[in-house]
């Protein structure tokens, strides 16, 4: 046994399969033969090696296996897909198919359209016991409107079943494009989906051409052929042939002058004895078409007021009323409502999954599954197809390496044979060395910061042998040079500092909710503008030289309600500052324009925007004219208006853009996002998770809204922009008033910001924040009040990281706190503002830090943004 093993050890010693031209050619025969086993010895370890770790790969790895049915029947694939579910895949032979295939879409119309009352027959006999001249009748009663009003009802009808059939062809039609065939609750969640957008877009196009036409003929004010909108008047005395002017018809003291939609109620007048008989939920007014919009069908449900009807028409016929027993209407529902919905009470839906599988034909259906264990013939195949190539790939690796360790070797030996010279050093660089470096940018306390260096060691210095006495000198020597190196970021300095200077005023009950910091009155020193709730009234805050403020009412109480936002601008470039603000219950912007000594003036501008109810606003010159322009936010439509400002000072038309549908916005803020020289805006929209951007062209209108994602579970409800990575290219920074993480989005690429960095504050809720450099290090800090911890600060170093710091204690602030940055004593740095409405007090936090004085006087401009 012995000798059998020694044997084998002989043989695996002594064997070599490589050639001397597998090693080189240049080589002696010895050498190539040494290396040759060596070679050998270490193929074999690496073929065994690889060979069993591909033995144990191919055991462990599972087999993908997949199953095929080719041409599979209806009643196959449903075994098949309750079997298998979204793992079996089929697809289409034919890719493409109308919907009309496997689709059926019937409207259910309101009952009144299928009436008698909709017909031209019933009207036209209803009319025909009238007088033929309707201007007999008085002026208002219900006989001048009546026919127009059933003739209305007609159209509508015919109008909506019109554009409902045509939106329902245009959609059946259309092409359904898959490649696979669709599981059954994919195909009715797709299909379903698709159908509830054609439904809702069928009364698009009729509410667009509607309201084209109404603004048209009240714009134009055409004359009504009833004459119930505008009346000729002419003089007692005037000849035959002269001009007669018009004049305006009112309506429950409304005027159809001035408005298009004046009503009052329709009545029956009796000519001799003039007693009104009213007429059930319908309505007279400027025009015939406008007082049936207003009017409701409450009358043709109820008999007795058919009956009426037919009275005064000496109509003989008798009709049974509207049945709204199945109706998803009441019976006070306006004709408008009606108009809206284009009189559709339900849609009647059929989706045929069966004929959808036999326009697509799969050809075959596959089923794709895992094997985990592998069986033995799979395993011995793999192998034997890999051992080959693993024989060759060694067989070409071995000899190179085992040379290339050859001469690594013979190198290694020569240089431990070689005389170094006296004066030679063994240097490493092994050691790093921690320093503290004062930052000559500040004069506070100091903090160590780690920096990278170089140290030289103590190295053992070995002299060459020149005397016969073999005397052997050794020379250990240390030498302490370091040499560190900064960074180029500049580190911020380390604290921040605020004196408080209260300004109570005990005699003016503030509350104050909203305020406004400027020069109103071109003293170079900053006033505040308030706004008190207890009184419904303005005041303004006069800086004067002492640093004190004096208190002026500039407007009787109760002037305003309830003012929630403001904001300055020049409204009608002056160069004087002028205030915008918002009424909290109401749907106006309210302007007041500076007369520049600190007074307004008592007439003012209220922009209506019914159509877009302020939740924030943002101010800023969009077409370069000058003229401070005006952004609205409505949350509840989710819409952004943009109101433009001209020389006659009146703000009267403005733009609607959708931030999409249920995405409500929350806040805005105006820069340059895309760098073209125009002002872009930028929206917070909270349940749509997204950064909304409107990019502005320079005149005035803005391109379609590019949305950011941020992250799920952000629900961003304020936003700021800065540039606070130094790169010349504006950043935005949102909050979202529920967590305590601040989210940052740059580099603004292509409609999109692609770079998303979180910073955690020390307060739990993140209320709104604001923009300005603390630390006079010219980078951009944001300041956040939170709750319960006060206002926390992050101070910038110019590449987007930030170092967080606690600056005003929570007991400084009481709930519902309003906060701004300004330079309050003009000293370049930025103080803080903070209007508490608990304590009926403002707060100025001035900067005492001293981390750098720039001695350099401040200029006084406007800053609108």
């Amino acid at each position: 046994m012995r000798s059998l093993i020694n044997l084998l050890r002989t043989t695996l010693t002594d064997l070599n399969i490589f050639s001397l031209r597998d090693m080189s050619s240049g080589m002696d025969r010895i050498t190539a033969k040494r290396l040759g086993r060596w070679a050998t010895r270490l193929y074999i370890a690496l073929f065994i090696s690889g060979l069993s770790i591909l033995t144990i790969y191919s055991v462990v790895q599972p087999q993908v296996v997949t199953k095929t049915f080719n041409k599979p029947s209806f009643s196959i694939y449903t075994d098949l897909q309750q079997k298998y579910g979204d793992k079996l895949k089929c697809p289409c032979s034919v890719i493409a198919s109308i919907y009309d295939q496997f689709i059926e879409i019937e409207p259910i119309f309101h009952e009144i359209c299928s009436s008698p009352f909709a017909t031209k027959q019933y009207r036209n006999e209803l009319i025909a016991g009238l007088i033929s001249n309707l201007s007999i009748y008085v002026s208002g009663d219900y006989r001048r409107f009546l026919s127009a009003h059933l003739q209305a009802l007609q159209g509508l009808c015919e109008l909506s079943k019109t554009s409902v059939y045509d939106s329902i062809n245009q959609f059946r039609t259309s092409l359904f494009v898959t490649s696979q065939l669709l599981s059954k609750i994919n195909f009715d969640d797709q299909l379903g989906s698709l159908i509830e957008q054609t439904k809702s877009n069928a009364p698009t196009t009729i509410r667009r051409h509607l309201f084209l036409i109404r603004n048209i003929n009240h714009g134009n004010a055409y004359m009504s052929t009833y004459g119930t909108n505008f009346e000729y008047i002419g003089a007692p005395n005037a000849p035959t042939y002269s001009y007669a002017s018009t004049r305006a018809i009112i309506y429950d003291e409304c005027s159809c002058g001035l408005h298009l939609n004046c009503t009052s109620q329709a009545n029956f007048i009796e000519s001799n004895s003039s007693k009104l008989f009213p007429v059930k939920g319908l309505k007279i007014g400027c025009t015939p078409s406008e007082s049936f919009r207003a009017s409701t069908l409450e009358c043709f449900y109820d008999r007795s007021c058919i009956d009426l009807i037919h009275q005064y028409t000496n109509y003989t016929r008798s009709h049974n009323p509207v049945l709204n027993m199945t109706s998803r209407y009441s019976i006070n529902t306006t004709i408008a409502e009606l108009i809206d919905n284009l009189f559709i009470e339900r849609w009647a839906t059929k989706m045929n999954y069966s004929s959808y599988f036999r326009e697509c034909s799969p050809l075959y259906c596959s089923y794709t599954y895992i094997q985990k264990k592998s069986s033995f013939i799979y395993t011995i195949t793999i192998l034997l197809g890999l051992q080959g190539g693993l024989s060759i790939v060694l067989k070409w690796l071995c000899p190179k390496i085992v040379r290339i360790a050859s001469k690594v070797n013979g190198y290694r030996k020569k240089r431990m044979n070689t005389i170094h010279p006296i004066n030679s050093l063994e240097i490493t660089s092994n050691v790093t060395l921690s320093t503290t470096i004062h930052n000559p940018t500040c004069n506070l306390e100091s903090r160590p910061t780690p920096i990278t260096s170089r140290t030289i060691v103590t190295t053992s210095i070995r002299f060459p042998s020149t005397s016969t006495t073999n005397d052997t000198t050794n020379l250990n020597s240390t030498i302490n040079t370091t040499t560190s190196t900064l960074t180029s970021t500049t580190v911020p300095c380390s604290k921040l500092n605020f004196q408080l200077t209260s300004i109570n005023i005990s005699d003016v009950p503030l509350y104050v909710r909203s305020f406004a910091v400027a020069d109103f009155n071109n003293d170079n020193r900053l006033d505040i503008v308030v706004f008190s709730n207890y009184d419904e009234s303005v005041l303004i805050l006069r800086g004067t030289e002492n640093g004190s403020f004096t208190a002026e009412n500039i407007f009787p109480k109760g002037r305003f309600d309830l003012v929630n936002i403001m904001k300055i601008g020049d409204f009608n470039n002056d160069n004087r500052v002028d205030l915008v603000f918002t009424y909290g219950n109401l749907d106006y912007v309210n302007i007041l324009f500076g007369n520049g000594n600190g007074a307004f003036r008592v007439i003012d501008i209220q922009l209506e925007t019914r159509e877009c109810i302020p939740e924030d606003i943002a101010v800023a010159d969009f077409n370069h004219d000058n003229y401070s322009d005006i952004v609205v936010i409505d949350n509840d439509d989710s819409k952004v208006c943009v109101f433009l400002g001209n020389a006659n000072n009146t703000l009267p038309l403005y733009l609607m853009f959708s931030t999409g549908q249920h995405s409500w916005p929350q806040s805005v803020t105006i820069s340059d996002f895309n760098g073209d020289g125009h002002a872009d805006i930028a929206v917070a929209n909270n349940k749509a998770v997204n950064v909304g951007i409107f990019l502005g062209r320079g005149n005035g209108t803005f391109e379609v809204q590019k949305r950011s994602f941020t992250f799920m579970g952000s629900y961003p409800s304020h936003i700021v922009s800065g540039d606070f990575h130094g790169d010349a290219q504006q950043d935005v920074v949102i909050s979202n008033g529920i967590t305590n993480i601040l989210t940052m989005l740059s580099k603004y690429r292509n409609g999109l910001f692609t770079v998303k960095e979180n910073f955690f504050m020390k307060s739990n809720v993140v209320e709104p924040m604001v923009v300005g450099d603390f630390n006079c290090d010219d980078h951009l800090d944001i300041a956040a009040m939170g709750k319960p911890y006060g206002i926390d600060v992050l101070l910038g170093y110019g590449d987007g990281r930030f170092e967080a710091q606690s600056i005003l204690p929570d007991e400084l602030i009481s709930f519902d706190s309003r906060f701004g940055v300004y330079d309050f004593n003009d000293d370049t740095y930025p103080d803080i503002i903070i209007a508490n409405p608990e304590s009926s007090s403002i707060d100025i936090f001035l900067n005492i830090g001293e981390c750098c004085v720039r001695g350099i006087p401040k200029r006084k401009t406007f800053n609108f943004s």
